[in-house]
């Protein structure tokens, strides 16, 4: 069950948590609450299960993993125990070190979920996604960890290495080089992208993504939270269904979402542009809550830059996977049903798909 405040309805900057829980007075208890705060957190239970023993939370439910770790969460979310008193100032931090700077890159490994290291009791952080990763903010040339609510600036994602299959082992740990070369190409072919680059500690590599749900106020003193969510929050489903296959949102939900985009024709040709973006680098993991919205004051929204793009190609052949085997994680119209397989598109399915669209094929 969720309720507005009624100070917040009353407020000029009110806006729903999520396009799936809109203003109104009274409880809310569809099924789209729970989604909504579920899908800010890890999605692997692994991760879960390793929070429930880093901080003794009660369960693997949301609200009981997002009370110890929802300090820093997607978007402009900040989740505070209803007994806890804030006792830092808006902005706090602690400068880490080389040495600790690797220390909570490789924290993972010693089964410390999302880089929070026991010595720092007041780090918590909740970052969705499947991926090993943590986040920190930067002040200057400066890696740091936030103190309190502070909130962080970059995510920083880790090698994912290898990963077993029935019958193939996919080699991912370039992982770091290939998703900062997937973020550099769709820059320079005019898609909007975080900046990223690539860190170093010790003998750890990782990519630093900056965070396009934060910004500096004018004077650079305090670091403010941009409301969005993803997809699936913003059709209130459940991660499990993330991909179009297990019954997620496909191309046309998504592209007749954003008709109501504050900037509906840029947002719609930038999408279908990234569809074509994604076939060609072998992207295969374009699915609902790797696209999100910026939520806007009243509930207006509108498409945030796109961002987790890697290429599987890198994986083909040896004991990896074979090219037939890579799916998109939307399908394309065809003359029967949809095309996902990636050797099997051609140009005239993104026209058919633009056509049952109305989507105008010269763009």
């Amino acid at each position: 069950t969720f309720k507005y405040a009624p100070e917040w309805l009353a407020s000029r900057y009110a806006r729903p948590l999520s396009l799936s829980l809109p203003l109104q007075r009274g409880n809310i208890t569809s099924d789209a609450v729970f989604n909504f705060f579920d899908n800010l957190l890890p999605d692997s239970p692994i991760v879960r299960d390793r929070i429930v023993k880093r901080y003794h939370a009660k369960s693997r439910q949301p609200f009981d993993l997002l009370s110890e770790i929802g300090r820093d969460s997607v978007g402009a979310v900040t989740l505070i125990p209803e007994d806890e008193t804030v006792t830092h100032p808006i902005m706090a931090w602690e400068k880490l070190t080389e040495a600790r700077l690797e220390e909570v890159l490789t924290a993972y490994k010693a089964d410390i979920p999302l880089g929070m290291i026991r010595e720092e009791n007041d780090f918590r952080i909740s970052v969705a996604g499947a991926q090993e990763k943590t986040a920190l903010l930067r002040i200057g040339n400066d890696w740091c960890i936030p103190k309190g609510i502070t909130p962080t600036t970059h995510i920083i994602k880790l090698p994912i290495g290898e990963i077993r299959q029935p019958n193939a082992t996919l080699d991912l740990s370039q992982s770091v080089d290939n998703e900062y070369y997937c973020l550099l190409l769709a820059k320079e072919l005019g898609l909007n992208v975080p900046d990223a680059e690539i860190i170093k500690a010790g003998n750890v590599r990782a990519l630093a993504v900056e965070r396009f749900d934060r910004r500096w106020n004018a004077e650079r003193t305090v670091l403010l939270r941009l409301p969005q969510e993803d997809m699936c929050q913003t059709f209130g489903l459940p991660s499990s269904v993330k991909y179009e296959s297990d019954g997620g949102p496909g191309i046309a939900r998504i592209m007749a979402f954003l008709m109501g985009s504050s900037e509906a024709l840029k947002d719609r040709y930038d999408f279908m542009k990234f569809q074509v973006f994604q076939w060609l680098i072998g992207a295969t993991d374009g699915h609902a809550k790797n696209f999100s919205v910026f939520i806007q004051a009243g509930g207006s929204y509108r498409l945030t830059p796109f961002y987790d793009i890697i290429s599987a190609f890198p994986v083909l052949g040896g004991t990896g996977i074979h090219i037939s085997d890579l799916k998109l994680a939307m399908g394309l119209n065809a003359s029967k049903g949809k095309k996902t397989a990636i050797d099997k598109i051609y140009p005239r399915h993104f026209l058919a798909t633009a056509k049952v669209l109305r989507f105008p094929e010269v763009q």
